[in-house]
């Protein structure tokens, strides 16, 4: 078993290159997972700028989890499909911008279009990772960044960025944040009681520290690494109940499929589960809000993940042993490596980029990671969570 690096802490040193109450722009505009690990470069801005005006650039499917976040003022939503499309799209970015009068933009994504915008419409300190060509002319506080080595996490090459303005490596823990409406999180407990996993009000406070627990187990993702063989979450997701703690299966619209056999599989025993997700699944916040409820959550390297983490739940995970997807890069960002149980193949894969598939000697290198090693880390994960104080459950109104 490979367990994740602490992560970093910064340092905020007196250089400054705007003024002390700048207007700031942070762009991420990709997936939900790389926008939770950029969310510590938020918190190292108001640390060096505490009367700035910082705005979040970001995609419209993961807004709901940035609004509400202490250190964002604004969130901007960029829309590449719709209203940001073609060359009257660009112009409209543009224009968008440019009212806006930023003095600082962080890229923290090189996305062309973006990096042009900001560079068409003026912005004085435009700060990107240099790895791409266009990042060259566009950038004129840019950082070489070759993120494909994976010589550190990928909320460190974030932070790394900030260099340029004056924040350094140094005294600081730093760590993910998502934001959770108190309606959504009496949403979360409400539905957990209406499908028997969590009673909706509940007077004894110590309910979190009781034997039975309840694991969230997140068995899809995006495609973007490898994942975990479908019938290891089965086996995993019927020893925990044989364990006596309860199992809620979540994905999304697009993993119907997914959840539907997997469901399947589970009738053919005599564990039944409770599914959320899959065409009746809602927005981002409302997975979210049914993690901050479970005890533990288990996940491949996917954006759920890093919700859970930055909700400060621990987290069982499976990563592959292919440099670009690896948990060196990837992993859950976390204070305390014994927070999280990350498993990977234990093969030497001389890929850098994507599997080989069956040209390669250990395919398929997951399923060397075994239900039973599976189970032992979350059975372990739930014993420290026994041993923490319990927060009290807020009450729901009736």
């Amino acid at each position: 078993m490979n367990r994740t690096a602490p992560h970093s802490r910064v340092e905020i040193v007196s250089e400054s290159l705007a003024p002390r109450s700048p207007r700031i722009l942070v762009a991420r505009p990709d997936r939900i997972g790389d926008v939770v690990l950029s969310t510590p470069v938020l918190q190292a801005l108001r640390e060096q700028y505490p009367n700035a005006h910082i705005t979040f650039l970001v995609r419209d499917f993961v807004a709901p989890i940035i609004r509400g976040l202490q250190d964002v003022d604004s969130v901007f939503i960029y829309d590449p499909d719709g209203r940001h499309s073609g060359v009257g799209g660009f112009f409209r970015l543009m224009e968008e911008l440019k009212a806006q009068r930023f003095q600082i933009a962080i890229a923290l994504h090189s996305d062309l279009r973006i990096a042009a915008a900001l560079y068409g419409v003026g912005v004085p300190n435009r700060v990107g990772p240099l790895s791409k060509i266009h990042s060259y002319l566009f950038y004129n506080r840019g950082s070489r960044q070759r993120r494909s080595l994976v010589e550190m996490h990928e909320a460190d090459y974030n932070l790394q960025l900030l260099r340029k303005l004056g924040i350094r490596t140094g005294s600081r823990t730093l760590s993910t944040k998502v934001a959770l409406s108190e309606d959504k999180r009496a949403w979360a407990r409400g539905w957990l009681a209406e499908n028997g996993l969590r009673p909706a009000q509940v007077e004894d406070q110590t309910v979190h520290s009781s034997a039975r627990k309840l694991v969230i187990v997140h068995p899809g993702m995006g495609g973007s690494a490898l994942n975990w063989p479908e019938n290891y979450y089965v086996d995993l997701i019927r020893s925990i109940k044989n364990e006596g703690h309860d199992v809620l299966v979540t994905g999304g619209p697009a993993e119907s499929y997914l959840l539907e056999r997997i469901k399947a599989q589970a009738l053919k025993t005599e564990h039944p589960i409770v599914i959320y997700g899959g065409s009746e699944a809602g927005s981002v916040e409302n997975l979210a809000a049914l993690f901050s409820e479970g005890d533990l959550i288990v996940a491949p390297s996917t954006g759920p993940l890093h919700i859970a983490v930055a909700l400060g739940k621990p987290v069982v995970t499976f990563y592959p042993p292919i440099r670009v997807q690896s948990a060196i890069r990837w992993g859950p960002y976390v204070s305390d490596s014994e927070d999280a149980g990350v498993l990977a193949p234990e093969v030497y894969c001389g890929q850098d980029f994507k599997c080989r598939g069956p040209k390669c000697h250990y395919y398929p290198c997951m399923k060397t990671i075994g239900p039973r090693e599976a189970l032992s880390e979350v059975l372990r994960l739930l014993a420290r969570t026994s041993l923490n104080r319990p927060e009290p459950l807020p009450k729901v109104e009736s």
